[in-house]
């Protein structure tokens, strides 16, 4: 609103500033500024010089991952107003000198930009990277969430038929399965409690978030009524907890 009603005041040095780092306090959880960002470009008359501070953030930035996948969200809305620069920039940049434990940043435009083709890039891209990284390992949550979105496809025969040929992709989807042989060899065995009461008393947490929600009435009742009768503090902390919940 500011920026309208003083078209001619030059914005551009913020606008930039704003481009170039998320603000967010939690980067993670809160929701993206890049649509709010891109209508100020839109409003300024110095889009040449924010376009081109785009640009460079999107190729240079290694610090910061709440930053870059901001700075890949906004280089979205230009490459879906046609910008092709903007598109190549956001393929060059994906998994090329990752922020480290952040190579995934940049997937979701692909796969809005491009759909299946984009899931492709990502995989053989993904192979490179192993290729030349052989320690790295890769779940297939990225394979999950674009299935879930594109129910009618059948994702992993598509790829596993391109990685007859393609031994990215086959040394991608090998990291994949080696990864999760190794979770499932890992998974921690369930322990069996012998009432509510155990299982309160002895959970690390106190319970799993889950089970938090889960509880019965009965259950319910049943702490309740050992809260009452308990004499041990750290017992009784334990027992209290559940009703943060309930």
């Amino acid at each position: 609103m500011i920026a309208k009603e003083n078209p001619t005041i030059d914005f551009s040095n913020y606008v930039v500033k704003g481009a170039l780092r998320n603000y967010a306090y939690d980067g993670q959880s809160e929701s993206s500024r890049a649509q709010y960002i891109f209508d100020l470009y839109s409003l300024s008359d110095k889009k040449d010089k924010i376009r081109k501070a785009i640009l460079k953030g999107l190729a240079n930035e290694q610090e910061d991952t709440w930053s870059l996948t901001h700075l890949f969200d906004l280089a979205k809305l230009f490459a879906q107003q046609g910008d092709q620069e903007m598109k190549n920039a956001i393929y060059d940049r994906f998994c090329n000198n990752p922020i480290e434990g952040s190579d995934w940043v940049g997937y979701s435009e692909i796969l809005e930009l491009d759909g299946l083709q984009g899931l492709i890039y990502i995989a053989e891209k993904f192979g490179k990277f192993i290729e030349q990284n052989p320690d790295d390992w890769q779940d297939d949550w990225i394979l999950r969430y674009f299935q879930e979105e594109n129910p009618d496809l059948e994702v992993t025969k598509v790829l596993d038929n391109l990685a007859k040929e393609n031994k990215h992709i086959r040394m991608y989807l090998d990291n994949i399965k080696r990864t999760k042989e190794s979770q499932e060899k890992h998974k921690t065995k369930p322990i069996i409690y012998k009432d509510i009461i155990d299982e309160v008393l002895n959970s690390k947490p106190y319970l799993s978030f889950k089970r938090r929600h889960d509880l019965t009435e009965s259950e319910i009742k049943i702490i309740a009524q050992r809260l009452v009768k308990e004499k041990h503090k750290k017992a009784q902390e334990k027992l209290l907890f559940v009703f943060t919940y309930h």
